[in-house]
């Protein structure tokens, strides 16, 4: 029988999810406060530097290519940039408004596919509080949740069948980050089974084209900007990986990268290729259901980061994201996001520590992470909508 009335709160579940949530974004904003005033070498290196080229010049500044980042991001530096010696923690800031809004936006993927409340406030929850998203904001000072809360709204709509809201969404992602190109075919498979239509695909390269309008009036040359892109990927070319735990660790990722390099690429285009393929496939006698299409999402992900040269420890964040959705909606996957943060985190640490011996070598990371992908690909490959219902059934 039931155990009666909660203390405060008595039996208003409403009184208690508003508490709860109250309580777990002021521990995350607690912890991010105590990690704020770190100092990367990103910022020595890059940020400061744009910073206080943007505080000599103001947003004038960005006619000249000083600055590798998309425009879209170097105009939240403008404004991070106006509170001087803070400037620092203002950016950092400005990424840590967004956890909180790709939190809410994982709260509300587990919402729209189980209609709970509970699973909503648990996937807001870890997300908000997830090692890497608190480090990646508030100690890094980086901004992958920026491009990460257009992405995760764009499979929420994706889930709602509004093809044309998530396209918007896909494309402000790609304005942001390049990586988000990394679940171009999972748009592209959609779009081959009517899911998005042919129209709506425009909006991706329409809303970079307008997030560099400023930027280009501006002074900074049109083509300039549209080869931003293009110049990233010139960079860290001396080496097959910077730190992220794939299959370049397992070869040795300072093996002859003049020549893996562009073999790696093609490489990981054709394991993507056979695996959108396979996905093809399966699509003609298996529902694209919302939990499918969320295993898709993390397996294309997932196998475009493992066989890719050149990839950060960073550029895994949006597949922990989605991680955690999964597990919140099957508790038997909550294994997945534990080791795949726990691997990315201990990635991030030798970031900071650049100077002490690594306490795991990054070879062994990668071997997990390789368990993590197949067993991830293999749950994707051989879903059965049935066999699914059934264990939830049971």
């Amino acid at each position: 029988m039931p155990n009666g009335e909660l203390r405060i709160v008595g039996q208003n579940r409403r009184l208690l999810e508003i508490l709860t949530l109250i309580l777990v974004i002021g521990l995350g904003l607690l912890i991010r406060k105590e990690m704020i005033w770190y100092v990367s070498r990103d910022w020595t290196g890059y940020f400061q530097i744009w910073m206080e080229e943007i505080g000599q010049n103001g947003f004038r500044a960005l006619a000249g290519d000083f600055y590798d980042y998309a425009p879209a991001y170097m105009y939240f530096l403008v404004i991070a940039a106006g509170f001087g010696e803070k400037s620092m923690v203002a950016m950092k800031l400005i990424s840590v408004g967004f956890d909180l809004v790709l939190s809410a936006g994982a709260g509300l993927v587990a919402h729209e596919l189980k209609k709970s409340k509970v699973h909503a406030m648990f996937a807001f929850s870890i997300v908000w509080l997830a090692p890497t998203v608190i480090s990646n904001s508030s100690m890094w000072g980086q901004c992958d949740a920026i491009y990460c809360s257009f992405l995760i709204l764009t499979v929420l709509f994706l889930l709602k069948e509004k093809g044309r809201l998530a396209m918007i969404f896909f494309g402000i992602a790609f304005a942001f980050k390049l990586q988000a190109l990394f679940w171009l075919p999972v748009i592209i498979l959609l779009w081959l089974y009517k899911k998005i239509k042919t129209i709506d695909l425009l909006w991706i390269p329409a809303m970079y084209l307008v997030s560099i309008i400023p930027a280009w009036l501006d002074g900074r040359p049109f083509l300039s900007l549209l080869g931003v892109y293009f110049d990233q990927t010139g960079v860290d070319v001396n080496r097959l990986s910077m730190k992220y735990p794939n299959i370049y660790y397992i070869i040795g990722e300072l093996n002859l990268p003049q020549w893996y390099s562009g073999a790696g690429k093609l490489f990981a285009i054709g394991v993507i290729l056979l695996f959108m393929v396979a996905m093809i496939y399966k699509l003609m006698h298996t529902k694209l259901t919302p939990e499918l299409l969320l295993l898709i999402f993390y397996s294309q992900g997932s196998l475009a980061l493992y066989f890719l040269p050149q990839m950060h420890e960073r550029y895994g964040f949006f597949l922990e994201v989605l991680a955690i959705i999964l597990a919140v909606l099957n508790i038997k996957l909550f294994w997945v996001p534990v080791l795949h943060i726990l691997i990315t985190f201990i990635t991030y640490s030798y970031y900071y520590n650049f100077d002490q011996p690594k306490n795991i070598p990054i070879f062994i990371l990668s071997v997990f992470m390789l368990g993590i992908m197949m067993f991830m690909v293999y749950l994707t490959v051989t879903y059965d909508k049935e066999e699914r219902t059934n264990e939830k059934e049971a």
